[in-house]
């Protein structure tokens, strides 16, 4: 693990750093709507901060999946500035899986910033796009593995199940912070009962999807993937463990009003959204510069497609240079 990132370049780098940057806010936008749509209980001002924020996210990270189909290009030319400037190859990328995926994002980011709209016609039109934004992942990447279609509902689960986690993060810690700790349990309680399900949902999805794209999960461990796997592992196993802190200490406190019980839940929600960093960061280099040993790939299924067909173009322009006049 620590040999591939030692040998990453500078547009390695910054694609890692871009990726993690889309994750967060692209989570964020998504995980703001679940949270309208499922915490019943939340105040009409984080209602409306959480539509703010949806919006906010959205518009932000648009450039930055923009941003990506010159690094792309960049990365398949060996890592220089002149690849994110070729048309030819730029050409290439927005052609293929990626640049349909990143299409897909950008039409559900759209339909998110329709909870600005009536609640009656913003919120269906909000889900809706979270729905798209989750099924985009699926078209690049692992998911286009075998079994696709099993990897597909495995990704979207996941996708959707973290976005959610992540999405209760900024009502939770602000209600934490006023006089109304009876207020900040009821939410969390509605979070808690939800996020039982959640966790059960992300530890299938994570366990079965490395099961599937890895074929052995003790050998796994000797490969840069599954050390990369390995480490967001431990940092989801620290977020279970203060959920579950939250869940049977933290709640009740906050719905008896204990003293220090609110400054306690910002403690645990910003160390959880330390380690959801961590998770992101990780699982932006995991897609950058590792691939499962089952695939054989020492770079992710777009670059391979891609590769692919760079190799092509050049072959028939060598083939048509050599070819005699008629």
């Amino acid at each position: 693990m620590l040999s591939a990132l030692a040998s990453a370049d500078a547009v390695t780098w910054l694609s890692i750093c871009v990726e993690a940057l889309v994750y967060a806010a692209t989570l964020l936008a998504m995980g703001s709507i679940l949270s309208i749509l499922t915490l019943g209980r939340l105040p009409a001002s984080e209602v409306q901060a959480l539509r703010q924020l949806s919006v906010l996210c959205a518009i932000a990270v648009a450039p930055l999946y923009l941003l990506r189909l010159p690094l792309q290009a960049s990365f398949l030319m060996g890592g220089t500035w002149q690849g994110a400037t070729d048309p030819m190859m730029l050409a290439m990328v927005a052609d293929s899986a990626l640049g349909f995926s990143i299409a897909l994002r950008l039409v559900g980011l759209g339909l998110i910033c329709g909870i600005l709209l009536p609640a009656r016609f913003g919120r269906p039109l909000a889900a809706f796009g979270v729905a798209v934004v989750a099924l985009s992942f699926v078209f690049r990447g692992h998911a286009l593995e075998e079994p696709r279609l099993l990897l597909a509902a495995l990704i979207t689960l996941h996708l959707l199940g973290l976005a959610f986690w992540i999405g209760a993060f900024a009502p939770l810690y602000r209600l934490s912070t006023m006089n109304t700790g009876s207020v900040a349990g009821q939410v969390s309680h509605d979070f808690g009962r939800i996020a039982v399900w959640v966790v059960g949902g992300l530890a299938l999805a994570g366990g079965a999807t490395l099961w599937l794209l890895t074929g052995n999960v003790l050998n796994m461990l000797f490969t840069p993937y599954g050390q990369f796997f390995t480490l967001k592992l431990g940092a989801f196993l620290g977020i279970i463990g203060f959920a579950a802190w939250n869940k049977l200490r933290l709640t009740p406190a906050l719905l008896r009003q204990e003293q220090g019980a609110g400054a306690r839940m910002r403690m645990s929600i910003r160390t959880e959204t330390a380690l959801i960093a961590l998770i992101l960061l990780t699982t932006a280099a995991l897609t950058t510069v590792s691939a499962p040993e089952i695939t054989n790939q020492p770079i992710s299924s777009d670059a391979l497609v891609l590769t692919e067909e760079v190799q092509a173009s050049v072959n028939q322009d060598r083939a048509a240079v050599s070819a005699p006049a008629k």
